[in-house]
């Protein structure tokens, strides 16, 4: 059976491309802990003054409406200057 969104709970990699300036990765987990998305891991390129980098964010398990809604939120932000990227990472068991 095909579940609902609402019962879709994964870990997840983000990949954002953001202008680099002081306090984005901030923003971002702020966004996302609002949205009770918690961090695994964050790998952000060196600083280029003003460019734009990824931002690559592992979560640890979290709903997906919640992602949904929160890259929703993240991709209106002025720093954002692609669409942010998002998949599940699935955990199978032996």
């Amino acid at each position: 059976r095909l579940k609902k969104i609402d019962e879709l709970f994964s870990r997840y990699y983000i990949r954002f491309s953001v202008i680099d300036r002081p306090g984005v990765l901030a923003e971002i987990s702020g966004i996302l802990g609002k949205g009770g998305i918690s961090i695994a891991s964050v790998l952000q390129k060196e600083r280029r003054g003003g460019k734009v980098v990824p931002i690559v964010i592992m979560t640890l398990e979290s709903g997906e409406s919640n992602m949904q809604k929160a890259i929703a939120i993240i991709d209106k932000l002025g720093v954002v200057r692609e669409k942010s990227f998002f998949i599940r990472v699935e955990d199978f068991e032996d």
